[in-house]
């Protein structure tokens, strides 16, 4: 953003976001800042905030970007990151049933700390695999990648991310739009994952059950977290970015796998009031874009991609996590510049305005990289690493 902005004599900002969704994020970031000041983590907590505010940001600039060969760059870029990634897990595949042994995620997702990570990519990528079904001449290469996401999202029991691909078929059917039949299709490769699944794990029995009644701890994490909420709660949170709570002699969550919950305990009433505000506008206006722009798949595949985001956070660290988090704005971005794009508001720069915001930017940039520093560099190894989304401090907090 600062390169152009600073490049251009005369800079023109070029928004497709009205002026109330503005208001909106101005008061969340306020509530947040609020928030983190009267916590007892004050520092941790405003760089947090420092750094969801660049997201918002991110989601600003990304909003300017509403022509279609951008768009399928991007979408093409993650398609093939992806499925790079997904060939290499069909590797370990082969490799654990040529080995004779049991289907254990933690191998077969190599590379992967918390398998968890990967599952939050996978849910964006998979309306756009959807979308890519369109193309008859890639058809069948699209189906069998489609395949394999689901089987490995099957393999690493995540419920969740499957829950939330059901979510996202039904409500596409639903909205009675043009990839309709494609949705189709994806429930088929659905159904055909699943047998896959429990075909192959029958080979070498694991003791992997797909359809576990346990909730993983999370309800009682949600029941404990809204138990402790207080007064307090309807104005201010605890501060962003802080939540930590332990369930019985287990490693202490650092945060409560609920976006919802989450905003709640950490930023207050307000802020969720405004974000869940954001969001219902983002929706509406999708879906109205969509009833008058049915051939408009681009921004049809970008809607499920950031509401198929959006269901999982209800269930996992969407949010919290440094890759998922990024592509959840850079989804909302993309797609608010779709349907404001005859809406975008041009916004001159004079040179004060110009050297103001590079003084800021210099001095925030200053800032964030001084305490990040500063905190890794106080990091004990001896005391162990929780392997959580607080990436500045890998679990270790001062």
């Amino acid at each position: 953003m600062l390169t152009p902005f600073l490049g251009n004599k005369k800079p023109t900002l070029k928004l497709s976001l009205n002026n109330k969704s503005s208001v909106l994020y101005l008061i969340f970031i306020f509530s947040g800042c609020l928030s983190a000041l009267m916590s007892v983590e004050q520092s941790f907590s405003l760089l947090y905030t420092f750094h969801i505010s660049l997201l918002i940001l991110t989601m600003y600039y990304v909003s300017t970007i509403n022509d279609k060969k951008s768009i399928l760059f991007i979408i093409y870029a993650l398609l093939i990151t992806h499925t790079s990634l997904i060939l290499i897990c069909l590797l370990n595949i082969i490799f654990t049933l040529s080995e004779q042994q049991p289907l254990n995620p933690y191998i077969i997702y190599s590379g992967f700390i918390n398998i968890r990570f990967f599952n939050q990519v996978q849910v964006f990528i998979l309306p756009f695999l959807v979308l890519l079904l369109n193309f008859k001449s890639i058809q069948r290469v699209v189906f069998i990648i489609l395949f394999l996401n689901l089987l490995l999202i099957f393999i690493g029991q995540a419920r969740g991310a499957l829950l939330s691909f059901l979510a996202f078929s039904i409500f596409a059917l639903a909205l009675k739009t043009t990839l309709k039949k494609q949705v189709f299709i994806g429930l088929t490769c659905f159904v055909l994952s699943c047998i896959a699944f429990y075909a192959l794990d029958s080979l070498n029995k694991g003791g992997a059950e797909i359809l576990r009644t346990s909730s993983s701890g999370r309800i009682d994490l949600w029941f404990n977290t809204l138990s402790n909420l207080s007064l307090k709660h309807l104005f201010l949170g605890n501060g962003p970015g802080v939540f930590e709570m332990s369930l019985g002699s287990s490693a202490p969550y650092s945060h409560p796998h609920n976006s919802i919950i989450e905003i709640l305990n950490e930023w207050g009433l307000i802020a969720l009031i405004c974000i869940l505000t954001a969001v219902c506008t983002t929706f509406k206006k999708a879906i109205t874009h969509l009833k008058c722009h049915k051939k408009d798949i681009i921004t049809e595949s970008l809607f499920y991609s950031f509401a198929i985001g959006i269901t999982y956070s209800l269930f996992s660290g969407v949010h919290v996590m440094p890759v998922s988090q990024t592509l959840l704005f850079i989804m909302w971005g993309l797609l608010l510049g779709r349907i404001n794009k005859k809406r975008d508001q041009s916004i001159s720069i004079n040179k004060y305005l110009k050297a103001l915001v590079a003084i800021l930017f210099v001095f925030a940039w200053y800032l964030y990289l001084q305490k990040a520093i500063s905190i890794y560099n106080n990091i004990d190894p001896d005391k162990g690493y929780i392997y959580g989304p607080r990436f500045w401090s890998v679990g270790q907090r001062f």
